[in-house]
């Protein structure tokens, strides 16, 4: 008997269109989590006038004291390549935000406009460079090139250019861990599966904001006297999701630059391992600051000559350190926090007995050394840290 799945689609995008969906719930609950880590947002409103809208306290654009706007435009694609101003105009996010920008220029908001991208932009293009920092109508290649997409005069983008900008988004694989990541520094000693439950509740409820669905008590936790019905279903705020908040207990060391750095900044396959295993902050920051250190051993040691010209030595090495890391990653499997404890067992074991790792020597027999090469091969994929 057939089975239909042999057959090729004639339309297969279906899978294409609910990935992108599910990109921008979870970086909407990027907003949500800000709420939660006590920061600016007020509160985000979901496919109402653009993909993402959230309000801010305390920009000192807002002379009047009241909300910041950001008007969210979100595009991804599967290419990895760093996007060009070609590239931003294509997907079209400037068109929507050209008509966003039309619809509210006259309803008295402070307001910015934001092509959100998965991925990061390419340096030598100065004309997105410029068009990201808010800079478009002083570069006149990005200017020209905008106006002919928007089929308008260059002299009608003044009052536009200044108010846009292009935001980098971490990559498809990356966001669920980054954001899971933050909730658990918000959350220590919360287990991983319960962090796991706690973000899968803000994804249910930010999928119910995208699509209009009321939560119970939806009117009173907007905290809204006559609320539009447009808004009315769409928009989540601090009070929305208070409950998460209480499940939480916010260590004063947790700084909200820190938490933007880690749901917006890039990030290596190391950190992204750590992270998936529960790895605390000053895990994350020691294993970078290994892995730099004894980086530095290896350039240095090859910049003198030193370093063995018989690739096998290094292979050995790397071999050895790879088989007791996955030895001492399958020992604290299943622990709260996996990642720490293979960190400091590993550690201990390196130091405890560098010379039965590292034969030759290439890296003089130092645990420390020696823990930062295992962190580089964890960046190169070939083990984690605990996470399944």
């Amino acid at each position: 008997m057939g089975d239909p799945i042999e057959v090729k689609a004639p339309d297969d995008t279906g899978s294409g269109v609910v990935r992108r969906f599910e990109y921008q719930v979870h970086i909407a609950v990027q907003a949500a989590l800000e709420m939660l880590a006590g920061g600016s947002v007020l509160h985000v409103t979901c496919e109402h006038i653009e993909d993402i809208v959230v309000a801010r306290s305390g920009d000192p654009r807002c002379t009047d004291g009241g909300a910041f706007w950001d008007f969210q435009q979100i595009k991804t694609r599967d290419a990895v390549e760093p996007w060009t101003l070609a590239d931003v105009i294509s997907k079209k996010p400037l068109k929507s935000l050209w008509r966003t920008h039309k619809a509210v220029v006259g309803a008295s908001l402070t307001y910015q406009l934001t092509a959100g991208i998965e991925g990061h932009l390419d340096p030598a293009d100065d004309a997105v460079v410029a068009l990201s920092k808010g800079q478009g109508g002083d570069n006149a290649a990005c200017r020209k090139r905008v106006a002919k997409h928007l089929e308008v005069t260059e002299d009608a983008l003044t009052d536009f250019l200044p108010l846009v900008r292009i935001r980098p988004l971490p990559r498809r694989g990356d966001i669920e861990l980054r954001n899971t990541r933050v909730l658990a520094d918000l959350g220590p000693g919360l287990t991983v599966a319960m962090i796991d439950a706690l973000y899968n509740e803000l994804l249910r409820r930010t999928r119910d904001a995208t699509q209009g669905l009321p939560v119970a008590r939806w009117t009173e936790l907007l905290v809204l006297d006559s609320p539009p019905p447009a808004v009315l279903n769409k928009r989540i705020t601090a009070a929305a999701v208070a409950d998460v908040r209480q499940r939480l207990t916010r260590p004063d060391h947790v700084l909200l630059e820190d938490l933007s750095q880690q749901l917006h900044g890039p990030e290596t396959a190391l950190v992204r391992k750590l992270r998936a295993g529960a790895a605390s902050r000053e895990v994350i920051e020691e294993a970078q600051m290994l892995r730099a250190h004894a980086e530095r051993h290896r350039f240095k040691e090859l910049a003198l000559g030193a370093w063995p010209g018989d690739h096998a030595i290094e292979t050995d090495l790397d071999q050895r350190l790879l088989l007791l890391a996955r030895r001492t990653g399958r020992s604290h499997k299943g622990q709260p926090q996996p990642a720490d404890a293979i960190f400091d067992e590993l550690q201990r074991l390196l130091d405890a007995d560098p010379g039965t790792y590292d034969r030759h020597p290439l890296y003089a027999q130092d645990g420390v050394l020696l823990m930062g090469r295992a962190c580089a091969i964890s960046d190169e994929c070939k083990f984690g840290w605990g996470s399944d």
